[in-house]
């Protein structure tokens, strides 16, 4: 069975400093699922 962990970040500024902010969550290993505002929900695969 697949395990997830979830993850809400607040992230001000937007344009470029968003996604050099979600480029880094990208590398290790969390995925954009939502966003709402400045939260943006992420998740990833829990590798045990």
């Amino acid at each position: 069975m697949r395990k997830l962990e979830y993850k809400c970040v607040p992230i001000l500024g937007g344009g470029e400093k968003t996604a050099r902010i979600l480029n880094e969550y990208g590398r290790q290993g969390w995925e954009l699922v939502f966003v709402w505002g400045i939260w943006h929900y992420l998740k990833r695969e829990i590798r045990e």
